[in-house]
């Protein structure tokens, strides 16, 4: 987590001295109020629980993310982005006895306020609701399949920040990490609550706005 943290200070250093060159041009420009887009991309997923007594070696895996998004700008630079996502977590851990795979999927719904200080590039945070939509976990051994919808609470919450560059083309790319603030699990089958973590990496296309 500190070299995703790290990186992504790093991404917000290296581009603030474009965003200040840029800054007067754009303010110059009209720009409209509304947009909407599609997306698509990969989730790096882990999970991570507050309990120290928890002793299980973990892994991330590659799930996807795919949906769309609207905007409104409030004003020049700032606006309210939700988002509406199909988004694939989970994590690979292995214990004394076991070794599996949970595979789970979710809707997920952030509601970002969005940074644009100029035309290329924002930067976004907000809360995020996931929906569990299906929870199946793979014995690694046996290579059995089975479902554990309840093992998953319904509900997953987390809070998102991120950075995306807005191409030529209508064309963006956004890297952001999901925080999970509350356990995304009950007390059928583990002990300790984990919460869902994940790096998202994903392009989309915006029909209309920026």
């Amino acid at each position: 987590m500190k070299k995703i943290l790290f990186l992504l200070v790093f991404v917000l250093f290296i581009t603030n001295g474009f965003v200040v060159k840029a800054q007067s041009k754009y303010y110059r420009k009209s720009e409209p109020r509304f947009g909407y887009g599609i997306k698509a991309g990969l989730n790096i997923s882990s999970q991570t629980t507050p309990s120290k007594d928890a002793s299980y070696d973990l892994k991330n895996i590659i799930r996807f993310n795919v949906g769309g998004y609207c905007n409104y700008f409030i004003n020049k630079i700032l606006a309210v982005q939700p988002e509406l996502l199909v988004s694939g977590k989970g994590v690979h851990w292995k214990d004394f006895y076991d070794e599996m795979k949970d595979i789970l999927t979710y809707v997920d719904i952030p509601v970002f306020i969005r940074y644009q200080p100029v035309k290329f590039i924002n930067f976004h945070a907000g809360p995020q609701i996931g929906i569990r939509v299906r929870a199946m976990q793979k014995d690694l051994k046996t290579d059995i399949k089975s479902k554990i919808n309840e093992y998953y609470k319904t509900f997953d919450f987390g809070l998102a920040c991120g950075v995306e560059a807005n191409l030529p083309n209508r064309v963006n790319l956004t890297v952001r990490y999901v925080f999970g603030i509350s356990s995304a699990t009950t007390d059928l089958l583990y002990i300790d609550p984990w919460r869902n973590n994940f790096l998202q990496v994903s392009a989309g296309y915006r029909f209309s706005g920026r």
